[in-house]
């Protein structure tokens, strides 16, 4: 059962790179080389399934569906994986941005109030 060696550090390797920060520009490429080779993986096979079957029978599984089966599971938590990093960063993102808003509002209002107002001021001005 060669499987199981396979799918162990597989597995690791799968959560491993889903953790790590998404905003480098090699996590980019990533990201899109894994896509890639996802959508090449699965046309080959649907136009070839013996292909998947010698695969499935040199690695000890004994349908070609079962061993897809455990590549969409891999892929499956490398998504997962990658989604929560992605949510953790738009939420630091987010936590910046309404830090930067509140502090720009909180001065403008400091302005606004260190200026004179009323009739007395408006005399002074003019």
């Amino acid at each position: 059962m060669i499987i199981k060696w396979l799918l162990v550090p597989a597995l690791v390797a799968a959560v491993v790179l889903s953790l790590r920060a998404r905003s480098s520009l090699r996590g980019q490429a990533r990201r899109k080389i894994m896509a890639g080779l996802t959508v090449v993986a699965g046309a080959i096979a649907v136009l070839f399934p013996d292909l998947l079957q010698g695969a499935a029978d040199a690695v000890g599984v004994t349908r070609g569906a079962d061993l897809m089966l455990y590549g969409l599971a891999l892929a499956f938590i490398y998504l997962v994986g990658s989604t929560g990093v992605r949510f953790r960063e738009q939420e630091a993102r987010m936590v910046t941005l309404a830090r930067a808003v509140a502090l720009t509002e909180a001065e403008a209002r400091l302005a606004d109030r260190r200026q004179p107002s009323g009739p007395r001021a408006q005399r002074l001005t003019a």
